[in-house]
Parts: C-alpha cells; sequence; structure tokens
C-alpha cells in the first residue's frame, strides 16, 4: 500500500514540472511599426525547449519602404524614381519551429527556429511614363510623353534560419530579440494595364523598352507589350533577411 501511494505523488510532481513554464505568448514586433508594417506572431510550447510560432505580417498600400537600402542596386536613375511612386502593400505568413538553449525550461533563452515564409507583394503604378522620340514629315525632332496605369503582384516561397533570444520581464510579459534570420527562395508575379486608346507600333516599342529597363530588386523581367495594352512579366531568386523586437503577453 505504501509503494502505491508513492507512484501518483512522482507522476504529479514530474507533470507539475513539466508544466512549470508559460505555454503561450502572443508578440508584435516593435522595429517594424515605423515601416507601416504590423507584425504579429503566436507561440506556443509543445515541449520543455521546443515551440511552434505562426506569424502574420501586413503593410498597408504606401510607399515603397527602406527604398533607399536598395539604391546602390539600381543602376538607372530613372528606374529609382519610378520606384519611388510606387506604390506598395504587403501579407506574409510565417511558420517555424523553435528550439532553445537556456537553462530554463519552455520558451526563454537562445534559440534557432527553422522558418519558412509564403508572401504577396501588391504594386501599383499610377502613372507609369513612357517616352516616344521620333521625327515629322518636316524632319523636325518631337517627344511626346504618356502615361499608363499598372498594377500587379508577386508572390515568393522563402525558407530560412533564426537566431534569436526571449526573455521573460515580470510575470506577464515577455521579450523576443530576432537578432538574424536570413532566407532565400524565389518569387514570380507580373503588372499589367490597358492602354485607353490604341497603341500604335511607335508607342509599343517606347513602352516596351520603359519596361525592359525598369529594374525590380532580386527579380527577372520580361516586358509584352501590344495595341491594347502591356504586361511585365518577373520572376526569379528571392532573399530576405528577418529581425526584429517583439514584445508579448503570457496567456
Amino acid at each position: 500500500m505504501q509503494v502505491k501511494a508513492q507512484q501518483p505523488d512522482s507522476q504529479l510532481q514530474q507533470q507539475a514540472r513539466l508544466a512549470d513554464y508559460d505555454m503561450n505568448v502572443a508578440k508584435i514586433n516593435l522595429l517594424a511599426l515605423p515601416f507601416r508594417d504590423i507584425s504579429l506572431q503566436y507561440e506556443r510550447a509543445v515541449s520543455r525547449k521546443i515551440s511552434l510560432a505562426v506569424g502574420f505580417r501586413m503593410i498597408p498600400k504606401g510607399r515603397f519602404p527602406m527604398l533607399d537600402a536598395f539604391e546602390s542596386y539600381i543602376d538607372d536613375e530613372a528606374t529609382f524614381e519610378e520606384l519611388q511612386n510606387i506604390r506598395l502593400s504587403n501579407q506574409a505568413f510565417t511558420v517555424e519551429s523553435r528550439f532553445y538553449f537556456g537553462r530554463h525550461d519552455g520558451p526563454r533563452g537562445f534559440y534557432i527556429a527553422p522558418y519558412g515564409r509564403y508572401s504577396t507583394y501588391g504594386l501599383d503604378f499610377n502613372e507609369f511614363e513612357y517616352t516616344i522620340e521620333g521625327e515629322d514629315e518636316a524632319g523636325n525632332y518631337y517627344t511626346e510623353t504618356h502615361t499608363i496605369a499598372l498594377n500587379g503582384r508577386i508572390n515568393g516561397f522563402t525558407g530560412g534560419v533564426l537566431f534569436g533570444s526571449q526573455w521573460r520581464i515580470g510575470r506577464w510579459v515577455y521579450l523576443d530579440w530576432w537578432i538574424l534570420g536570413p532566407a532565400y527562395g524565389a518569387a514570380s508575379g507580373k503588372l499589367s494595364g490597358s492602354s485607353s486608346m490604341p497603341l500604335d507600333p511607335e508607342a509599343q516599342s517606347a513602352l516596351a523598352d520603359e519596361l525592359e529597363n525598369l529594374e525590380i530588386p532580386m527579380v527577372d523581367t520580361e516586358a509584352h507589350v501590344d495595341s491594347k495594352g502591356a504586361r511585365l512579366d518577373m520572376r526569379g531568386p528571392w532573399a530576405g533577411i528577418r529581425t526584429g523586437l517583439a514584445i508579448g503577453v503570457r496567456f
């Protein structure tokens, strides 16, 4: 009878020890907010040193964030000015597994987190300019500047590894430092627009040249133009880096 009484007590102690850490943490990335980037994450502990996390990021439509960081990769000044006029939106879904190496149980300490991300980028050129050059019947040189509205989307799949560290501050609050999370993958998409009037051969050629000269960071482009409008296909490698400082609460 004495042995049977000790066994349940031992099991209860083990269960209490395993449950002596926070299971759920909801977070928001503070460093992303100045860039109109709303980045949320939910983390769920599945064992003493392992957790799963899902994240959602949304950037409302607006100017290309941190465009200046890509300036050195863009050779054409006119292209850089065009990108300044672009309006971009973004949504991204991220899934990651976290492996903690700190001395505390639960989601605390240094961690390594392999992750996958699916992202979509909406692109809008309200007034994409192209210039027609030629000579009139009298031999006089002329230029005509026209605009066309283009809009489209880029879809990307990336995978990477995030290195970070998480602390519990007080009873309810967590601080999560996403130190560095490089990722690599592929993306594809297109921009398209219809002309309000039929495009003659000279206009088609000028518009195609302007689209071919448009350098969108990290993707290859191919222009298709006819009398009705234009389409720019985009495909290529896609890379990114995750970093941030998130604050969260346990529940």
